[in-house]
């Protein structure tokens, strides 16, 4: 077992590999929200059962989505129809694009600590409309994608995979990443 992780781990990074991984995990864990949308009692507590596949149960992607789970769907003022931030985060993962390989994340929560994950560089485009949160300095310090293998923070988005059998769960949601999403979300408001 630790020496196929060596071997994982010696193997170069497959940008294209692991943006259709990346893009199978996603059709799946559209499948996942789906499933609980339709479920009109499903609790908080079912998202372990539901998204069993995609997000590694008990996890800090799980406590994210029970979360998500509890928002309002959205809102309208006036004339303008504001969508939700669970949309807002759909959208974010729908744009975003595996760009480079963190390594195993630098777990210090006992409680997180097992499945070990693997830290995902992910670039959104956000149709140009991202550039003012990419270039703010109190943000990134700057923008730029770390070099593979080398985990850094206030770099670039990020999430958290398991990889198990050639498929991915996601496990945790970056600080970067979720400042994304509510960049993107109050882009509604302005």
């Amino acid at each position: 077992m630790a020496f196929q992780s060596a071997i994982a781990a010696a193997q170069p990074f497959d940008r294209h590999a692991e943006n259709v991984r990346y893009q199978q995990w996603l059709g799946e864990f559209r499948q996942d929200l789906l499933r609980l949308r339709q479920s009109a009692d499903a609790q908080p507590g079912d998202i372990n059962t539901l998204f069993a596949g995609t997000v590694v149960p008990g996890s800090r992607a799980t406590a994210l989505l029970e979360k998500l789970a509890a928002a309002p769907s959205g809102g309208t003022s006036g004339e303008i129809h504001f969508v939700g931030i669970r949309r807002v985060f759909l959208a974010a993962l729908s744009d975003a694009v595996v760009a480079g390989d963190g390594g195993i994340y630098p777990e210090t929560q006992t409680a997180f600590q097992q499945p070990a994950l693997r830290v995902r560089y992910v670039h959104v485009d956000g149709g140009g409309r991202l550039e003012r949160y990419f270039d703010d300095p109190e943000v990134f310090k700057p923008y730029r994608l770390p070099e593979s293998g080398v985990f850094v923070r206030n770099a670039y988005p990020f999430l958290l995979f398991e990889e198990r059998d050639g498929k991915l769960r996601l496990g945790g949601v970056s600080k970067e990443f979720w400042d994304l999403v509510t960049f993107m979300d109050a882009l509604q408001y302005a």
